[in-house]
């Protein structure tokens, strides 16, 4: 699709090419109703430097492209629908966000592109998987890492500043993943992470709320799940949701894997419980508290 030629292609575009990737990427809306000749007048560039950045995503034509664009805007507006906040009492505004939910899930549902079929394998043969995130991200960055090592995967968080960054990814190989979480699109320090671990070599991955997010661009892999909740507040329900949808479907796709680690851990959980009542056997709690 033409988000991830983009994102592919952003960091080798000119100046010209970038103004034309941006306006695509932020106002597809407008930009898929265009001719070529009124995109160039729209960003200010001349109508052959359209042409030719539509070649250099690899489409044989500006038509080509905006024959695209066109088809995901169609998708993306058979999806959308914009809840209400206007609400007469609590329970009714609850369930209007709850349904402001839906409907981005539905959009998210939507931009799941065939580059979602990368990710899965790379999860299932990496050395090391590490995720990170600034602010509330850093908090999913958290969740991700628990739900891939309750899978059996060898995933940890890393902090996304300068020092924690140098120390913990210094090693990174091609077999290693470092997923990344932007929830407002200011996360600069997670842009630079996923820059970092994608110049050793890494795969990239970034779930974000917003589709120019700075470490979107920067990453190899993308899954976007827009985040307004037509209040200040951003939603990470999206992103949350992508993340149990990633480690649900590798669970799905290595049951033989899963249940192995199921009757292992329950091996060990009880192996604990048995050790817990041997040492709690006999054990006086009224002299234990007289002692300190």
């Amino acid at each position: 699709m033409f988000r991830e030629r983009i994102q592919a292609n952003y960091s080798e575009l000119t100046p010209s090419f970038r103004k034309l990737a941006d306006f695509i990427l932020q106002d597809q809306l407008d930009a898929a109703f265009m001719t070529a000749t009124e995109m160039a007048a729209y960003v200010d560039v001349d109508a052959a430097t359209v042409v030719r950045f539509a070649q250099t995503l690899g489409y044989s034509g500006f038509r080509q492209l905006i024959k695209e664009i066109q088809q995901v805007v169609k998708a993306e507006l058979l999806a959308s629908y914009n809840p209400s906040i206007e609400a007469s009492d609590d329970a009714e505004l609850i369930r209007n966000l709850i349904e402001s939910e839906r409907h981005n899930l539905a959009l998210a549902q939507a931009r799941v592109t065939e580059q979602a079929n990368t990710i899965l394998p790379a999860l299932a043969d990496a050395r090391h998987i590490w995720a990170t995130g600034q602010g509330s991200g850093a908090h999913l960055a958290g969740l991700l890492a628990s739900l891939l090592t309750e899978v059996g995967l060898p995933a940890a968080v890393t902090a996304s500043d300068t020092l924690v960054t140098a120390t913990n990814l210094r090693d990174l190989a091609e077999s290693d993943v470092v997923i990344g979480f932007s929830v407002t699109g200011l996360e600069l320090d997670v842009a630079n992470v996923i820059e970092f671990a994608g110049k050793q070599g890494a795969t990239t991955l970034v779930l974000s709320a917003s589709e120019v997010a700075p470490a979107v661009l920067m990453s190899g892999i993308a899954l976007v799940c827009p985040g307004p909740t037509r209040t200040q507040i951003m939603s990470i329900v999206g992103l949350a949701a992508l993340s149990t949808a990633i480690v649900t479907a590798y669970a799905v796709r290595n049951p033989e894997k899963i249940d192995a680690l199921q009757d292992t851990l329950k091996g060990d959980y009880q192996s604990l419980i048995e050790t817990q009542a041997r040492h709690t056997a006999g054990f006086d709690i009224e002299d234990m508290w007289r002692r300190f």
